[in-house]
């Protein structure tokens, strides 16, 4: 029988990342596997964003406890594209409401000297779950066994090249709601946007909008090349529910660098 902390730990594992509580923080550790590896070398930025949203979530779920939350926006600031590793990541709660927490994450890479390689911010609505929320022991340490399947494959996203990009959804990948985990839509923004540069591309500046939760699927992400730039391009991309009337689930705006 599967526990509230492995539900919450599901998509960690796929990623490899460890996070909880420490001395009253939330803390993240990340390593740099081939399978997590971008273009740029280094962690490839969906799972950048899916760790800055999973830390910064805790943050504000343990935070708001007797409820708790679903990220609503995410926004992540990538420096750099080449780590060593482990990445560190440091969540701070910026605002703990009725209605709404945010979080900041600061993300440093433990194998080059504590060097400051990127920053997130997460908001998230504070909701009461039918349910409860999860049953975690405090301190809360979620230290899932990691794997090391193909990356793309796991999440579901089909192979392909173009500015359209499928994702299909399992159960592997949603959330303890039944909702699609956020941290898949900010690794299907990841492959689409790079994709529809055609070639070696890695996506650093990401802002991501989830407007409304993905029960069904499949999910449709479709891209267009707002701006280029010397060393890459700003992409648009739109998120659309297949299996529920086409529906727009999320937006996100990348800057993708080539590579």
């Amino acid at each position: 029988m599967s526990t509230d902390a492995d539900e919450l730990g599901r998509v960690d594992a796929i990623i490899g990342l460890q996070r909880g509580e420490v001395d009253g923080a939330v803390v993240g550790r990340i390593p740099v596997a081939d399978h997590t590896r971008g273009a740029g070398g280094g962690l490839r930025g969906g799972v950048l964003l899916t760790a800055v949203d999973a830390v910064g979530g805790l943050a504000c779920g343990v935070a708001s406890l007797p409820n708790w939350i679903v990220t609503t926006n995410l926004m992540v600031r990538i420096g750099t594209l080449d780590h060593v590793g482990p990445l560190r990541l440091d969540a701070e709660l910026l605002r703990m409401g009725k209605a709404a927490a945010v979080a900041a994450v600061d993300v440093r890479d433990e194998g080059a000297d504590d060097r400051r390689v990127a920053h997130g911010i997460v908001t998230t609505a504070v909701l009461t779950p039918a349910g409860g929320p999860p049953r975690l022991t405090r301190p809360v340490q979620l230290t899932p066994t990691s794997t090391a399947a193909p990356l793309e494959a796991t999440f579901g996203i089909d192979p392909g090249t173009g500015p359209v990009t499928v994702l299909r959804v399992r159960d592997g990948i949603r959330n303890r709601w039944g909702i699609l985990h956020g941290g898949a839509v900010a690794l299907l923004a990841d492959v689409a946007t790079t994709r529809v540069m055609g070639g070696r591309a890695a996506a650093a500046d990401t802002v991501l909008h989830y407007l409304r939760p993905v029960r069904t699927g499949p999910v449709e992400a479709r891209c267009t090349i707002a701006g280029r730039r010397v060393d890459g391009a700003v992409v648009l991309v739109s998120m659309h529910d297949l299996g529920n009337e086409g529906r727009e689930v999320a937006v996100a705006s990348v800057t993708v660098r080539r590579k």
